[in-house]
Formats: structure tokens, C-alpha cells, sequence
């Protein structure tokens, strides 16, 4: 097999199917916001969504994770969260299923600068959606059906990729722009960990996240081209700057 790689190397791209910037304004807008109003299936499709890009996990850990108080726990004022998964699940990778812990957002800030940055609070969304989803769950699973004849039922994994995949969708469309082809919900991991580590972030906190047990991992399968521009946007947006100032 490893011969057979060398002969035919499989090639990935180094580009993000999905504008990550375009999602998250898809976001904060209808039918997401307001989250307080919005149904109970488009407050699912935010929630998973913000639940996946802020902790880079596969879609089987997020699938994994339950209500019970031992394992979702909010700071006092909702400031964080830890979410463990369900004692009996079983990861891919034996040991690789750590604990997610997700830090809220400052408060809104009302400046003309700031631009309602607590509307992309994964905290936010997670609060609201299971105190929302209460009533009509029928276990411990974190995220269930809302639609009959599954109505409160755990969804399958299955099920929750077709959510990502959807919010992703949704969040092009309401904005009038057409939705990229061959959207999957594991790019999420990617272009997540691909951005925090143009912000800034250390890889070894990138892996640690995302259950990766070395660097490697993520350079070889993950890792995307977010923050260099091309030599060609750089020259020819040389034009638009000049006439935008002037």
C-alpha cells in the first residue's frame, strides 16, 4: 500500500471548499436570529454547527455528548461550559475523546466597531437549545429529533453530519449566494483548526482539541490555506484600495 501511495499520491486541497467569514454571518441572521425565536430546527442547525467549529471535534464525539448534569456543566453566568461525552461511548480513537471547554463570548458590546459578536456564542446557542429541547427529549442525548415520528429521539450520526451540512448551506442561501458543491461536515475540523492557527494559536493546543496525538496529523490531512493572499489579489486589489481611499 505504501508503494502504491508513492505511485499514486492522493492529493487533497489546500483551499477551503466554504467561506468561513460568509457562514458566520449567514449566522446571525434569519432564520438564525433571533435565537430566541427561531424553531426548533434552525436553532439545532446553529447550534451544532457553532458546537463544531468551536471544538474541531468529529461529528462521532459531538454525536457522543449528553445532558446529564455529570457531563454538561455551565460556569455561573454562563461564562463556559464543559461537555463530556456519555461515559459508554466508545471513540475512535481509544483515548483521543477529551472533554470540550468552551469559553463564552464578552458581552455585546453596543460601539459602532463591534458588531454583535454574543450571536456566534456557542455557549449561548448550547444554553438556549437545551433549555428549548427539554421538554421534548427522551433521553440524555444532547441533541435529538425535532421532527415526527422521531420527534425527541436521539438523531444518528448520520443525522448530525446532515445538519452541519445544512446550517453551512442555509447560512450561503439566506444571504442570496449560491452554496459551494460538495459541502461535508467533516471540513469543519479543518477549516477550524486551520484558522485558529493563523490567529495565533499554537499547534500543540490545536491538537490537543482536536484529539490529534501529533502535528503531523494536521499538516498532512487538515491543515488549509486561510490568511495568505494570492499574489494576484494582492496586485490587482492594489486598484480598489486606491480608489476606495480617494
Amino acid at each position: 500500500m505504501k508503494g502504491a501511495r508513492r505511485l499514486l499520491p492522493v492529493s487533497r486541497s489546500l483551499v477551503p471548499l466554504w467561506d468561513l467569514a460568509v457562514v458566520l454571518n449567514g449566522l446571525k441572521m434569519t432564520p438564525f436570529e433571533p435565537l430566541e425565536g427561531a424553531d426548533m430546527k434552525h436553532l439545532s442547525l446553529k447550534t451544532v454547527l457553532l458546537l463544531a467549529l468551536a471544538s474541531a471535534k468529529r461529528v462521532s464525539d459531538i454525536h457522543a455528548l449528553s445532558v446529564h448534569p455529570s457531563c454538561t456543566q455551565f460556569a455561573p453566568g454562563q461564562t463556559r461550559v464543559l461537555l463530556k461525552p456519555n461515559p459508554a461511548f466508545t471513540p475512535k480513537v481509544i483515548g483521543s475523546c477529551t472533554p470540550i471547554d468552551i469559553e463564552a463570548f464578552p458581552p455585546q458590546l453596543v460601539s459602532s466597531g463591534e458588531q454583535q459578536q454574543d450571536l456566534l456564542c456557542p455557549v449561548r446557542a448550547l444554553h438556549t437549545y437545551m433549555d428549548r429541547s427539554k421538554e421534548l427529549r427522551l433521553n440524555d442525548q444532547l441533541f435529538v429529533s425535532w421532527a415526527k415520528p422521531h420527534k425527541g429521539k436521539p438523531v444518528t450520526k448520520q443525522r448530525l453530519s446532515h445538519w452541519i451540512v445544512e446550517a453551512i448551506a442555509l447560512a450561503y442561501t439566506s444571504q442570496n449566494l449560491q452554496a459551494p458543491m460538495g459541502l461535508r461536515a467533516h471540513s469543519t475540523r479543518g477549516l477550524a483548526t486551520s484558522w485558529a492557527l493563523s490567529k495565533g494559536v499554537s499547534i500543540q493546543d490545536i491538537c490537543a482539541a482536536a484529539s490529534w496525538s501529533s502535528p503531523i496529523t494536521f499538516v498532512r490531512f487538515y491543515r488549509l490555506d486561510v490568511s495568505t493572499p494570492s499574489v494576484a489579489r494582492a496586485v490587482l486589489g492594489t486598484l480598489l484600495s486606491r480608489d476606495s481611499t480617494c
